[in-house]
């Protein structure tokens, strides 16, 4: 846990991990069933000592497991690459959810994993933004288009640099503030490292030009 974050989760009654595992809310998206386990996300919101509130979104799987090299039989569960991604981006200054709680915990029947970030707020997928500049006939959002493309575009670089590949770069991993004009990258589980920037570069901006609808060969 953030050192940052760990009084705040007390405070809340939020410090073990019972309590997170065992916290009854709202799956803010249907609970995944596949690789022989499940994972879920739910939005919950932290009372901060200001008496203001700060969400979080709580992740919990329990044996959602890939094999790596690094553990061909047995595997290990998909949520610890993704905190290992976090951890990198955030420690390098790239723009990605800042994760405040990593947990995992193994007995006999398996992986219990929580994994918590902060809440992306005023931010949007970029794929829903495209939607709304193509109904506004594109003319109505040139300016914030003009800015924004150059920002997801520095970002790539910055995260290409690192020698890493999203993998899964598709517009709606793509967050934006629209009244900021700032840009991140979410779903990171998927995230690997490649030989070179070139080869980083070539595989997501291939899979976001093929999967990204409606964008205009100049904006490309």
């Amino acid at each position: 846990m953030a050192p940052e974050w760990r009084p705040v989760f007390e405070e809340n009654g939020l410090g073990t991990f019972e309590s997170l595992w065992s916290l009854e809310a709202d799956w803010f998206e249907p609970p995944n069933h596949r690789r022989g386990g499940w994972s879920g996300v739910a939005r919950v919101a932290l009372q901060m000592p200001d008496g203001e509130q700060a969400f979080i979104f709580l992740k919990r799987q329990e044996n959602h497991i890939r094999k790596t090299w690094r553990h061909p039989f047995r595997g290990e569960p998909t949520f610890r690459a993704e905190a290992r991604n976090l951890r990198l981006l955030n420690t390098r200054g790239i723009a990605a959810p800042q994760m405040v709680c990593y947990a995992e915990r193994r007995s006999s029947s398996g992986w219990k994993v929580i994994l918590a970030t902060l809440e992306l707020e005023g931010y949007l997928p970029m794929d829903r933004l495209i939607e709304d500049w193509r109904q506004q006939d594109w003319s109505g959002a040139r300016a914030l288009r003009r800015a924004l493309i150059p920002e997801v575009a520095d970002l790539l670089r910055r995260f290409h640099a690192l020698k890493q590949a999203h993998n899964a770069l598709h517009a709606k991993h793509i967050f934006i503030d629209p009244d900021n004009r700032t840009a991140c990258l979410i779903d990171l589980e998927k995230m690997r490292p490649r030989l070179t920037r070139h080869q980083a570069m070539l595989r997501d901006l291939d899979t976001l030009n093929r999967r990204t609808r409606y964008i205009s060969r100049t904006d490309r």
